[in-house]
């Protein structure tokens, strides 16, 4: 898996917060994001997010990730 967390931020546009992971996992697929993002969203451990942001600083800590 190599992708930039922060373009990640790109196909989570339009949720609203706090949403939960399976939320962000659609609005990803929906948005078009790459299996990539979207298993690598799938695998955080955080149930659910506040904001974008904090989606983006979880997928940092991914291994592979950027």
């Amino acid at each position: 898996m190599d992708f930039d967390p922060d373009e990640a931020k790109q196909y989570i546009e339009g949720v609203e917060y706090p949403a939960s992971k399976d939320e962000i996992i659609s609005s990803a697929e929906s948005n078009g994001a790459p299996e990539s993002v979207v298993e690598a969203i799938g695998r955080l451990p955080t149930p659910e997010f506040a904001s974008a942001e904090d989606v983006v600083a979880d997928l940092r800590a991914v291994p592979g990730a950027g």
